[in-house]
């Protein structure tokens, strides 16, 4: 059975977006770059929320493109682009960059995901449809990536959750960012 794999940058203060979804205080340097780019291997669909689906939208279909980019992020770009994607939005109308459209019942979505052959799936969505996920019991693997700044207010991740985990893997990058692996 295919996993789901939650991968969020977070605040040392727990937050994963600075006020108005703001994600500038993110730290990233070649070495995370690497380290996103190869995590992309390890999973063959991706699952956003309408917002993060959204923000993404914008960025990475005409990035492979870009000449202003560096090869690294366009080798990234085409990697993104070419994997599945779904999308939970109950106003969203359509959805396109090969992506499918969710409006039903998220945890039963998932168990149908799960079930089919493949690689992992990661959840690179926002707050509030990573909430809903958690609420749920659907994540297999928490992936966080610290990054050592405090912002002091945003989108919390863990809201109101009561749950034991258990570490399986972290590794310090040189930018200061830890990643800390959970199940």
């Amino acid at each position: 059975m295919r996993k789901i794999v939650l991968s969020m940058v977070m605040s040392l203060d727990g937050f994963v977006a600075g006020e108005d979804g703001d994600s500038s205080w993110h730290v990233m340097d070649e070495e995370m770059h690497d380290f996103m780019d190869d995590s992309l291997d390890s999973v063959d669909t991706l699952l956003y929320g309408r917002v993060a689906y959204e923000m993404m939208l914008q960025h990475w279909p005409s990035a492979e493109f870009d000449k202003k980019s560096t090869e690294k992020n366009r080798s990234f770009a085409r990697k993104m682009n070419k994997m599945k994607k779904v999308v939970f939005s109950r106003t969203l109308e359509k959805a396109e960059w090969n992506a499918r459209l969710v409006k039903g019942d998220v945890a039963f979505e998932v168990e149908k995901l799960k079930n089919q052959p493949g690689k992992n799936i990661a959840l690179l969505a926002g707050a509030s449809i990573a909430q809903t996920f958690i609420q749920h019991d659907l994540i297999d693997e928490y992936r966080l990536i610290l990054n050592p700044v405090l912002i002091g207010k945003g989108q919390l991740l863990f809201n109101d959750v009561n749950q034991k985990l258990e570490l399986i893997e972290s590794r310090t990058f040189q930018c200061g960012n830890v990643l800390l692996v959970y199940k």
